[in-house]
């Protein structure tokens, strides 16, 4: 995974407004952000101590709806899972379906709403996972 081929395809799955090259090239420098995935589909998460957050998450659309960002999400998950994270959180805008889909699908609940939070006047619902090493998902 280079910084371009992450931008390319986080600016195909948000619509043309993905990152920039240089923030995945700074966050693949950060000993505190992992990313999960290939090119095509990948997670990128800050880990502090127990708690992680999903900070972006996407799947080129040519490859939406095959299955990979479930699978992606349940892997990385586990490993966390594994290496002692307990709480997984994220944000995810409110008219956002198949992502609230799949968040709910790997166990993400929501705990709060932030009204109009996106530039688009979308409100972020704030969801949380909990994790636990000895249960595998």
């Amino acid at each position: 995974m280079t910084p371009e081929s992450l931008a390319l395809t986080h600016a195909a799955a948000f619509g043309g407004t993905g990152w920039p090259a240089q923030d995945f090239q700074q966050y693949l420098a950060d000993k505190t952000v992992l990313i999960f995935g290939d090119a095509e589909c990948f997670a990128v998460m800050r880990v502090l101590g127990p708690e992680a957050e999903i900070l972006t998450l996407a799947t080129h659309p040519d490859k939406q709806g095959t299955g990979r960002a479930t699978a992606l999400l349940d892997g990385a998950l586990a490993k966390l899972g594994t290496a002692n994270v307990t709480e997984v959180f994220l944000d995810v805008a409110d008219d956002n379906a198949a992502a609230l889909a799949l968040y709910r699908r790997c166990g993400f609940t929501q705990f709060a709403t932030r009204n109009n939070y996106y530039a688009s006047g979308a409100s972020a619902i704030c969801m949380k996972a909990l994790l636990s090493p000895a249960s595998p998902r």
